[in-house]
């Protein structure tokens, strides 16, 4: 992949500390943690980005870290959320068909 030519290249985050937005790989006290993803997401709500960063972690599953504004489980919410509209929907189109 060109990196000088994708949405990364624009991100606000780039060339920041990595563990902003990762947790480290030590126990991190929930506080801390709370502390770090609020300085993580107040740069993701200034980025030009910030859409197509959240579009990639979530379609990609992205595992770890803050992504386009959101934690790792906030993009868990955010995909349960989509399957079961997608189910409803497809239950809703079935009825309507069937």
């Amino acid at each position: 992949m060109d990196w000088s030519r994708g949405w990364q290249y624009r991100a606000e985050c780039r060339g920041e500390d990595s563990a902003l937005f990762f947790a480290p790989n030590y126990f991190e006290k929930r506080g801390a943690k709370l502390a770090r993803e609020a300085r993580a997401k107040l740069l993701c709500h200034a980025c030009p980005v910030m859409v197509e960063c959240r579009d990639y972690s979530l379609r990609t599953r992205e595992e770890h870290g803050v992504w386009g504004g959101l934690n790792e489980a906030e993009r868990r919410r955010v995909l349960r959320m989509r399957e079961r509209l997608a189910a409803t929907t497809g239950e809703m189109e079935r009825t309507a068909t069937g």
